[in-house]
């Protein structure tokens, strides 16, 4: 999901309640508390309430494809998106050469 237009502070800030994420993701409300845990997510908090930003949003997607499609389990999804770089997640392309996070990465010489 792109953001055109959108400051990257915007992207992290939490913006859904769980019953808007729930079914933007196509999943109920129940198994999104279930992932958060199991650790495969930490929406911020409002009081009691979860609030879900964009990069929640996308993080939560990952997560339903990687238990659906490739049927991993809990454990298997975590290691993956541990391993897993968030440009490669948000498929930023290009854009990700303006990321301090790669460009940190890659001046290190990791990949």
């Amino acid at each position: 999901m792109t953001l055109p237009g959108k400051e990257k502070a915007d992207y992290r800030r939490p913006l859904f309640s769980i019953g808007v994420v729930a079914e933007m993701v196509g999943v109920t409300a129940a198994t999104l508390r279930l992932w958060e845990k199991k650790g495969l997510v930490s929406p911020a908090r409002r009081g009691k309430n979860r609030c879900y930003s964009y990069r929640d949003l996308e993080r939560l997607k990952e997560v339903k494809r990687l238990l659906g499609v490739e049927r991993m389990n809990i454990a298997g999804v975590r290691a993956a998106l541990d391993r897993k770089r968030c440009w490669d997640i948000r498929k930023c392309g290009p854009r990700k050469e303006a990321c301090p996070v790669y460009t940190r990465r890659k001046a290190s010489g990791k990949r």
